[in-house]
């Protein structure tokens, strides 16, 4: 997954523009620390500063005071296997007969391959591999056919089929786009005369403005200097209809976002407490995997009616080793991410809250951590359900073999992994920990149910699911 951010002044200042975007690709540098980048609309001329690194690294005040303008979007890019280089790194930025336009997007195309031969059957060029280039080839294409913007997106959602969360940049308005599933966040705000659109409501309370609501499942929302507008895609889908993917509460969200009105911190709470009742364990301290383990690690904490404590220092310099992009990387990072804090694990016996055990390298190397400093028992308790199926909504494996879960038992897992004891919470906790929702969830890598389908080149990779 990545974060996207976009700000629109109605009244054409160019004060803070793109200073508020800034922080807010910073606000979500947790979503991926690939690639950041930002485009501004300075009068209808478009600037783009964006390289490899974290944000802070990619901007200084020299580049951001040349950047002005009223009209600002803004990536942060998570790792993927499918799109790698520098011809991925967003947003992205073209001229058109139409004029110019920009696009910041965190979407997984499944029919990008047969989009891209067609259009180049058409004479279409593409300098990238990524699926961003393939959604602006379309939306030049549609905009001569039709009267205005928003209608040629919705051309181009009927063409392309998967999940996504976009905002478009045009020279006279900022436009977001949910995925008719919903499965990715997008939520707008709002703070004087400037409209904001953000992956999580954390990045809109980082620059002090009110948040709005939630996108609905294939809503498109369109800000212009005559205010803010909407259109669906299809209109009979109600909010209550989407799947967000589960994985926001369980890991990939900050702490203090709230998803469709449900706050994730409450949600991993939750779920803790109803781990403890599900999987007691008896053990002197409760630790949380950090961070994202720590809030269901108070949950359980408070449900076994034991100490809450600190066990493991995190080396805030590293990166999430789960996004990471290839093994290697993801083991090095593990290496250098994680110490023990001796003192107040010594001789105890200790249970370990993580929010989810994909591919099992952070967990085993964090329990050897644990004994090596002198911890009596380490028993693991998971967040979240077994990932058993490969998936490319939210969860980066593509294929099944890098997930335990799916070829292996629970038992196994505890031995490949070292820990005295390993539970689980259950689907029907997790799903029941999210009492606020107003939507629905998808649970693909927990059930195998693939709502909006799978990749195209792909279909060996994941589990085949029949649909009724």
């Amino acid at each position: 997954m990545s974060g996207v951010f976009g700000c629109y002044d109605i009244k054409g200042s160019k004060q803070d523009v793109t200073r508020d975007t800034y922080y807010g690709i910073f606000s979500l540098q947790h979503r991926g620390q690939e690639s950041a980048g930002i485009a501004v609309d300075d009068e209808g001329t478009f600037l783009v500063h964006k390289a490899n690194g974290l944000v802070t690294d990619v901007f200084d005040e020299v580049t951001l005071s040349a950047l002005t303008g009223s009209c600002a979007i803004g990536h942060a890019r998570g790792g993927s296997p499918r799109e790698s280089g520098t011809d991925a790194i967003q947003p992205i930025s073209i001229k058109s007969r139409v004029g110019s336009i920009a696009l910041t997007s965190d979407s997984v195309i499944m029919n990008a391959n047969k989009i891209r031969d067609e259009l180049k059957d058409q004479g279409a060029i593409f300098q990238t591999n990524t699926d961003s280039e393939i959604i602006l080839s379309l939306f030049s294409r549609n905009r001569i056919r039709t009267d205005d913007c928003e209608h040629a997106i919705l051309e181009t959602m009927k063409e392309i089929h998967g999940v996504y969360a976009m905002i478009f940049m045009a020279e006279d308005k900022l436009i977001g786009v949910r995925d008719p599933y919903g499965l990715r966040p997008l939520i707008l705000g709002k703070l004087g005369d400037k409209y904001y659109i953000s992956s999580e409501s954390c990045a809109l309370d980082a620059i002090g403005c009110e948040t709005i609501r939630d996108f609905e499942p294939g809503e498109i929302i369109s800000i212009s200097k005559e205010g803010m507008s909407s259109i669906k895609y299809d209109p009979s889908k109600e909010k209550k209809d989407a799947k967000v993917c589960v994985f926001e509460y369980v890991y990939v969200a900050r702490p203090d976002s709230v998803i469709d009105k449900m706050s994730i911190f409450d949600s991993r709470y939750r779920v803790g407490m109803a781990l403890a009742k599900e999987s007691p364990a008896d053990v002197d301290l409760v630790i949380g995997a950090p961070d994202s383990g720590n809030a269901a690690a108070e949950g359980y904490a408070a449900g076994l009616g034991v100490k809450y404590g600190a066990g493991l220092l995190k080396n805030r310099y590293v990166g999430r080793t789960f996004i990471k992009s290839t093994q290697q990387q993801r083991e090095l990072a593990v290496r250098m991410k994680f110490a023990a804090l001796k003192t107040a694990i010594k001789d105890k016996k200790i249970a370990i809250v993580d929010d989810s055990l994909v591919r099992g390298t952070t967990t085993k190397h964090i329990i050897s951590f644990l004994r090596e400093n002198g911890a009596k028992e380490v028993h693991v308790r998971l967040a979240s359900p077994p990932v058993k199926f490969g998936c490319c909504y939210g969860v980066n494996a593509s294929s099944e073999t890098e997930l335990p879960a799916s070829t292996k038992t629970i038992e196994e897992i505890r031995d490949m992994i070292g820990a005295d004891s390993l539970a689980y919470i259950s689907l029907e906790s997790l799903r029941a920990s999210l009492n606020t929702i107003d939507c629905g969830v998808c649970s693909a890598c927990f059930d195998g149910e693939f709502i909006a389908g799978k990749p195209e080149d792909d279909e060996e990779s994941v589990h085949k699911v029949k649909y009724n």
